[in-house]
Parts: C-alpha cells; structure tokens; sequence
C-alpha cells in the first residue's frame, strides 16, 4: 500500500522538512529499514512528519538556507554589490519572514482637487489660513452728553485720532464711537481719564469709557477699508443749480444717516461738496448710488479724509 501524503498546512514546516531532506541526501532514497536501532521510528509518521519532528531550528525558525548554484547564489560568488536578503533599505518595504517584501499600510493623504470645475467634493480640502488678528475692543462711550449735545457733528467734534466706523446716540445722552483700529480706540480713551471738559466755567464734564465686548472687524468693513473707503463722500463739480435741501434729501435717502454736509464754492472753481456720514456703510451705499444717477454723471465722486483721523483734540472755549 502506498505511503499516504501528508497535509501540511504550515509552510515554514513544510519548507524545513524539504531543506532537511535535501542536506541528508535522502531525497528520492527509500525509507530506512525498519530494524535501524539509531533512529527510533514512530510507526503512526509519516516520512514528512518524521523529517519535520527531526529538522533542525535556528533561532529564526528554520535552518540553514537550501544550497543553490554559485551562479544563481550571488551571496556565494562574493558580489558585494547585491544586498542578502535579510538586509533591507532604509526606503524599501519590510521583510517578512520569508524574505519577502511586503508594502506598508498606505496612508491616508488629503486628495487634491479640482474645486472650480467640481459641484462634489469627496474631501472637506485643506482649510485657508486664517491671518486675522484676534477681535478686540473698539468702540468707545461718552456718558453725560447734555440735550444741546446729543448730535452727531458735535459729538464728532470731541473726538480725533482714528477712522471712525460708525456712530450712535442713545435716548439717554451715550454716544457709541466705534473706530477703525483698536489701538486709535485705546489711545483716545487713554487720553481722558478724567473726562472732557466742555465747559470748565459751567463744570460740564462728560465721561469716557471702553466698551465691554469685542468687536470684530468684518469681511466687509475689510474689503471696504482695502479699497480706500471712508464715511466722507466728497463731489467734485456739483450743479450750482442744486440747493442744499436737494443735497439733504439724496443724501438721507434709504435712511442714511448723516452727520454733515459741507458745501464749498469759489468763483471760478468747481463746486465741491462733502458728504460725512455716520457709518461707512452710509457712504459706500450713497457712493455706490451717486455714480450710477444720471444727474451727477459729470461729477468726480470720491472719498475723502475722515476728519476724526486728523483732529489733535477738542479744545474747550
């Protein structure tokens, strides 16, 4: 009866049995007999079995590498040029066992695409820098504003050092000052400790504190002030036939809000007239209109210096 076939399912095994059957030569040689007291024989194993029982290990588990050809060894034939197996590149993919190379586990990379001509992402994209700096208080309130006050040229008036962003008056005489840059703001109250002074004979005094919260600068009133934008609107070559309630009307239109309109004319010159508004949406808004009526077509529509920016200071009479 032929000898069953065993099944082997561990390779490392399997490829020990082969290397042990091939360095004892025993390779397509019949089995010893069975009456060969230097070898104990277990009649239940079969040759397979008994070669990997009786293979030698090394310490990694198998043992000495199967004899190949000089010309297919280059290890053999002295090449130092070609690397052993066991040897890997800082770059290259690790070994296993067998000396195989097996890939590393790919990792995960942000796909980039092609956003302007894609209506589906399949990643959220590598986000934008954000280069703002930190929000912080601009507004400044003057409390203790007298009736004969409360109105927004005169509150204006006191105030200097900075672009002005907007302006508002409460019901009970607190004038709301937000600037343009938090360090104008900060200056200006730095400077007035103790109050102004709008009239030291009568003791009329009015307070200046800083706002609580932050204010954050917007993406708008950003894109405003790159492009120059202020809340003064200045028309050169006004109609000498336009009157000042005519100014008035085109100016609050859409509620806008404003804080003065100041005419100038010289004979022999154009007429200018300055529109200062309280906010610089007002302006940009009013601009944005005026360039587009036919009316003032013939006029150069630009915006000019906030005077607040300028002032040094109020002086009390």
């Amino acid at each position: 009866m032929a000898t069953p076939i065993a099944d082997v399912d561990d390779t490392a095994g399997f490829m020990a049995a082969a290397r042990a059957l091939k360095l004892n030569n025993s390779y397509g040689k019949p089995p010893p007999a069975a009456d060969d007291a230097s070898v104990d024989h277990d009649a239940s194993q079969t040759p397979v079995e008994e070669a990997v029982n009786t293979a030698p290990i090394t310490e990694n588990g198998f043992d000495d590498p199967i004899d190949f050809p000089a010309e297919k060894n280059p290890s053999a034939a002295g090449d130092s040029s070609v690397k052993k197996p066991d040897t890997v590149d800082s770059g290259a993919a690790p070994l296993d066992s067998f000396g195989v190379n097996t890939p590393e586990t790919e990792k995960t990379q942000p796909e980039e695409e092609n956003r302007e001509n894609l209506s589906v992402f399949k990643t959220w994209g590598t986000p934008a820098i954000r280069a703002k700096p930190a929000a912080q208080v601009r507004r400044v309130i003057i409390k203790g504003l007298p009736s004969s006050w409360s109105t927004p040229d005169k509150v204006l008036s006191l105030v200097h050092g900075g672009m002005i962003e907007s302006i508002s008056i409460t019901a009970s005489g607190n004038a709301h000052i937000l600037f343009c840059d938090p360090e104008a703001c900060k200056s200006f109250y730095d400077k007035y400790p103790n109050g102004i002074d709008l009239d030291k004979e009568r003791k009329l005094t009015v307070f200046v504190d800083m706002g609580e919260d932050v204010d954050v600068i917007s993406s708008q009133l950003s894109f405003n002030l790159s492009v120059g934008s202020t809340r003064v609107v200045r028309a050169v070559g006004v109609d000498l036939e336009a009157t000042m309630s005519d100014l008035v009307k085109i100016a609050t239109s859409n509620s806008r809000k404003v804080e003065k309109i100041i005419d100038s004319y010289v004979s022999g010159y154009p007429r200018s007239v300055s529109f200062r508004f309280c906010s610089i949406d007002d302006a940009v808004r009013f601009r944005s209109a005026l360039i587009r009526n036919e009316d003032w077509e013939h006029c150069n529509v630009q915006y000019a210096t906030d005077p607040c920016e300028v002032a040094t200071g109020y002086h009390a009479d």
